[in-house]
């Protein structure tokens, strides 16, 4: 977090033990106490550092939503082998075609 939205050094979370946020936050504990939760590496080695949970978060996001992506295309591909491999068994000279195809793919 950045600038003097809630949860910086300058404008801490009140918290609890059951209440601390996931990310990097300056609270205060029931004492009174300025405290960091520290939710990136950046701010474990060094509480002035930048927060890159936000930056960690979103790369996460963008990882995950292409692997969503290449798991959906796998499944298609998958299903349109496997039809097409049926086509081409059941086909009067499917092991002609087999063959051909294997010999052009050096298999």
């Amino acid at each position: 977090m950045t600038g003097t939205g809630i949860g910086t050094r300058d404008n801490p979370v009140s918290a609890t033990p059951d209440t601390l946020p996931g990310a990097c936050y300056w609270f205060t504990d029931p004492d009174g106490a300025l405290c960091l939760s520290p939710g990136c590496m950046a701010r474990i080695q060094d509480p002035d550092a930048q927060c890159l949970c936000d930056t960690l978060t979103a790369r996460l996001d963008r990882i995950t939503g292409k692997l969503r992506d290449l798991e959906e295309r796998h499944r298609y591909a998958n299903v349109w082998w496997h039809a097409l491999s049926s086509v081409v068994r059941d086909h009067p000279d499917g092991r002609a075609i087999v063959t051909e195809t294997r010999a052009r793919t050096g298999r």
